[in-house]
């Protein structure tokens, strides 16, 4: 049984293997989602591309949302021995030698080209590392929405951390999601749970609303005991 993890770099570990394990089972499209207040990602991103180097050596591909952020990394990452590359690389980015893809922190803008990538590498890995899409609705019709949330609901998020005032959501396959506060898990189930189960969860006489003041402290507090 795994259990929760008390430091980051714990989690980050733990991440890495669960990405491997869903591979392992044939799961090719993956999920991870760190969702700290103000993380930093290229560390996160780097201990991602420094396993997969070492399970893949230069046979994988490391995507940014952007030629900018790509550089960086690749001036930053000198154990890294592959070209980094930006998602508007075109077919530079699937070549036939590279066995999966790393998708670095995925905005709502770039989530066209995320399904072109998805479309190109449907036989090998794609891992989404912390993306942030949650804009994706915006400006766009309901025949579009509902297309491209059918589009994520393919991907398995295998890695999950969240934060919250009472406690805390944590996913590390292929175990279940659980709920937890107080060092204790309240719950599990087999899918994320929605805002209003995780009011019953924390409040199952009142059902009152959780805030999101001080969402970090109670984790914290338990990760460091």
């Amino acid at each position: 049984m795994i259990t929760p993890p008390d430091s980051l770099d714990i989690a980050v570990s733990q991440a890495i293997a669960a990405c491997f394990s869903a591979i392992e089972r044939n799961t090719y499209r993956i999920v991870v989602d760190l969702r700290f207040p103000e993380l930093r990602q290229m560390p996160i991103a780097h201990q991602f591309a420094q396993a997969l180097t070492e399970r893949y050596s230069d046979r994988w591909q490391g995507i940014f949302a952007d030629a900018g952020s790509a550089a960086l990394a690749q001036r930053d990452w000198t154990d890294i021995p592959i070209r980094l590359r930006g998602i508007n690389e075109g077919k530079r980015m699937t070549t036939e030698d590279k066995e999966l893809f790393l998708l670095i922190t995925p905005s709502s803008v770039e989530l066209e080209q995320v399904e072109k990538l998805a479309q190109m590498v449907t036989d090998r890995p794609l891992i989404m590392l912390n993306p942030q899409l949650e804009n994706m609705e915006v400006g766009i019709g309901l025949a579009t929405r509902r297309m491209r949330e059918r589009f994520l609901n393919t991907f398995e998020t295998v890695y999950y951390l969240q934060p919250l005032e009472a406690g805390f959501v944590w996913r590390c396959y292929p175990q279940a999601w659980q709920v937890w506060s107080e060092g204790q898990c309240l719950k599990e189930l087999l899918s994320k749970p929605s805002p209003d189960e995780l009011n019953r969860i924390f409040n199952p006489q009142t059902g009152k609303t959780i805030s999101f003041l001080d969402q970090l402290q109670n984790l914290f507090n338990f990760l460091n005991r």
